[in-house]
């Protein structure tokens, strides 16, 4: 899905969408449904205008300025009205499926840039769901978090509990931000974040705050990738960065509860936060291969993405 907007009852409606490579522009004229669709495909990785104009009484599709296809229609068509919001690149859930066929549906995936809506730009959202900056040449395997924030919040089949290990690989592109966050309701959290190039683990297990750190010898963000693993066994906690390792033991607490709480990835809202914390910048950069006891968590299947948050593509170093 490229373009959508429609009436409430999405009686009347317009869409711009990929089929099997090829563009194909849909509008409603009455109770006709006006389809108008390209010979060639476009799915060449390659950038292409589009222009798609919905007259009176004629539909037109206007690619790269060469290609000009049209359709006519007769009818009534004065009372064609849409409102607000206008889709770009994807649809609220449940919405368009009365018109499209469901596989075009879906989101778009690559980039699109310089919209214009009757000759005026649209240059900003009113909201935006999971939609990140375009990053065009070689990516490779990973989740990319980009500077505009955004978090992602893991399944409950996965949870931090008393006892657990977590390991993943981190290619930051700022030297802090929030890499894991697990809080629960009576208080007591875990966090891990970078801050100026330094690892922290900080937790608070309902008697007080504990923490370790790594610093590396070399820069995080020197294009590479680097391993990251937590091991806490109720009050000790390991840190290992790279090859350096760090540890601390906290107090005892002999009431300790297993908490399944939500669990954070690469952010975390504001209320949320703790006073105490000193990153509340989100994570940039990339994250891969992530495990919570030797298990693989796959993004793709994650609970919420928030924010401006690439699941499964990172742009390559």
């Amino acid at each position: 899905m490229i373009f959508y907007v429609s009436d409430q009852k999405e009686t009347n409606f317009m869409a711009l969408f990929v089929a099997h490579g090829r563009l194909i522009f849909m509008f409603n004229a009455g109770h006709q449904k006006i389809r108008i669709k390209s010979q060639e495909k476009y799915n060449d990785g390659l950038w292409h205008d589009v222009i798609f104009t919905r007259g009176k009484n004629i539909g037109h599709l206007i690619i790269d300025g060469l290609r000009v296809l049209e359709e006519s229609f007769g009818g009534n068509t004065n009372a064609w009205q849409v409102t607000a919001p206008l889709y770009i690149g994807g649809v609220a859930p449940g919405k368009a499926v009365k018109n499209i066929q469901i596989n075009s549906v879906y989101s778009f995936s690559g980039c699109l840039s310089n919209l214009q809506l009757n000759g005026r730009s649209i240059t900003s959202a009113s909201q935006t769901f999971s939609v990140t900056p375009c990053f065009e040449g070689p990516s490779e395997a990973g989740t990319y978090f980009s500077s505009e924030g955004g978090y992602v919040v893991l399944d409950e089949s996965f949870s931090l509990g008393l006892k657990f290990e977590v390991v993943f690989e981190i290619r930051p592109r700022s030297s802090s931000g929030i890499l894991l966050h697990g809080h629960s309701v009576n208080g007591e959290y875990l966090n891990m974040h970078m801050r100026n190039g330094q690892v922290t683990v900080k937790l608070n297990n309902g008697i007080r705050d504990f923490s370790t750190s790594v610093t590396l010898k070399q820069s995080l963000c020197d294009g590479r990738w680097h391993r990251i693993a937590v091991i806490r066994d109720a009050n000790v906690v390991q840190l290992d960065v790279d090859s350096e390792v760090n540890h601390v033991v906290g107090p005892l607490n002999p009431k300790a509860i297993d908490h399944r709480e939500p669990v954070f990835i690469g952010g975390v809202p504001e209320s949320l936060l703790t006073t105490s914390l000193t990153t509340r910048n989100s994570f940039i950069g990339c994250i891969r291969n992530f495990m919570i006891d030797e298990k693989p968590v796959s993004f793709s299947k994650a609970a919420l993405v928030s924010g401006a948050v690439s699941i499964n593509t990172c742009p390559a170093a």
